[in-house]
């Protein structure tokens, strides 16, 4: 038997949780993106992938009605091959604003790489401008730009001149983050000198991504270690999205939602399965956006409206 006077002093021992202090991370509205298609995954990798601006307003439309409110925007024509003609493209957007006047519009951007600069966005991005202010309607508000070389040429002088363009066409540049050159390049080429005006957006990729470029595609533990490693190196006070491609996209962005980023982007363009760890294949967006956005109010996260979103990304109502 326990002595009274050591029973008296276990009974009053307290460990000091109740101190302990709450944390904030996680203590704002997540913002989804929904993408329902990109360049690169045919339908004899998942049959299910949609192309056609018909299939995407379907994907886009179901996606909104259960809390997307971005949609990052590409069509392809019916064998699957990117389209960027932009009467071909207002095609799909009229179909989906006639249902979801309020959803945000963000195109890939690059349209034309055989010029530099802002001149490689206009051929789509000025006709847009142009229709939709003779519609009534607003054709683009953000446009995702990747800030380091690649198939392209990027340089400073080109990056800023995308930015100025842009901005004043209150246009928002997302920045496409792939590796740890993109967030030097957006300090040091935009930041520093004041040219980017409105919030930095900063879009973190991660997993597979065509060519492997986007650092780890695993779980264990590198690809967890560098989506943290690259929220440390962004700039203070960006507007941080997480992109995840590959078969381990869903634990990565859970993961991503607890950390606090802003806005996840997800669907069918980055990815075929549903699981790391089966070969079930996505069967439509909708069932992706209704899994992450459950979790993420389990998470006690609540989902952003398009008003939240267009505050986040600082753009005019």
């Amino acid at each position: 038997m326990m002595e009274e006077a050591e029973r008296n002093k276990f009974i009053n021992w307290i460990v000091p949780i109740h101190l302990d202090p709450e944390d904030h991370t996680m203590d704002k509205k997540l913002a989804i993106t929904v993408a329902p298609t990109g360049a690169f995954i045919k339908r004899h990798q998942n049959p299910n992938q949609p192309f056609t601006p018909e299939e995407l307003a379907r994907e886009v439309i179901a996606s909104y009605k259960l809390g997307a409110t971005n949609w990052h925007v590409h069509v392809r024509d019916e064998d699957g091959v990117p389209h960027n003609e932009p009467e071909f493209v207002v095609r799909a957007l009229d179909l989906v604003l006639d249902e979801c006047p309020d959803i945000l519009l963000s195109h890939s951007g690059h349209i034309d790489g055989s010029k530099k600069g802002a001149d490689m966005l206009r051929p789509l991005v000025d006709p847009l401008l142009e229709m939709g202010a003779k519609r009534g309607r607003r054709y683009v508000h953000s446009l995702v730009i990747a800030p380091y070389p690649r198939r392209y040429e990027m340089e400073e002088p080109l990056l800023k001149d995308i930015v100025q363009y842009l901005e004043g066409n209150d246009i928002r540049p997302e920045f496409q983050i792939h590796n740890y050159a993109c967030v030097n390049h957006v300090q040091e080429w935009l930041l520093k000198d004041g040219t980017l005006k409105g919030p930095c957006v900063m879009n973190m990729i991660g997993g597979y991504h065509g060519s492997g470029y986007s650092g780890p595609t695993g779980l264990d533990p590198w690809a967890r270690m560098y989506m943290i490693s690259f929220m440390n190196l962004l700039p203070k006070g960006s507007v941080i999205g997480a992109t995840i491609g590959g078969h381990c996209w869903l634990p990565l962005i859970i993961e991503a939602i607890t950390l606090g980023v802003d806005i996840v982007r997800i669907g069918m363009e980055d990815t075929i399965w549903m699981y790391p760890h089966t070969d079930e294949k996505i069967k439509n967006c909708a069932e992706v956006i209704r899994k992450v956005t459950t979790i993420t109010r389990e998470l006690g996260r609540e989902i952003a409206t398009p008003e939240d979103t267009k505050q986040l990304f600082g753009l005019r109502s």
